[in-house]
């Protein structure tokens, strides 16, 4: 793969996850609100949550593929990037026990919501989607922290 190739890849890589967070923290803050508004006002907000989580679904989609993309064909890597360190084992662990399970339970939300059925979101979601994302900046800024 070309190395201008590579970046380009990795751009979108960054740019998919910066999509997907911005999205999904933003739809957690609305859900959140949307417990505490009045019954009038939950149609309006029920949309933009709508349109928050495709945002949200869009950037997950991007960083997903070009980080599949990016794993399985890095010229930073003889084999694949799944074989050469510990660290993309841990980032992907986190991405699917925290980022993933809460995109899903967004998602769960917002139909509940539209069906009128308004329970509050979980106090320790955003708390912990930012542990997530902090751990996975890391290991993706600095991959050798985790080296074999």
């Amino acid at each position: 793969m070309d190395a201008q190739v590579f970046d380009w890849i990795r751009i979108a890589h960054i740019i998919g996850f910066v999509l997907w967070i911005g999205g999904l923290l933003s739809t957690l803050s609305l859900l959140k609100a949307h417990v505490e508004v009045d019954a009038a006002s939950r149609p309006a907000l029920t949309r933009i949550e709508l349109v928050t989580a495709l945002i949200m679904d869009i950037g997950a989609t991007l960083a997903i593929a070009a980080g599949l993309f990016l794993a399985f064909k890095s010229p930073k890597f003889p084999t694949t990037a799944f074989g050469n360190g510990g660290w993309l084992h841990v980032k992907l662990t986190i991405v699917v026990l925290t980022v993933l399970a809460l995109h899903g339970m967004a998602r769960a939300k917002i139909k509940k919501f539209k069906r009128g059925e308004i329970k509050p979101l979980p106090g320790w979601a955003v708390p912990l989607l930012l542990l997530a994302v902090a751990a996975i900046v890391t290991l993706g800024a600095h991959p050798t922290l985790l080296r074999k």
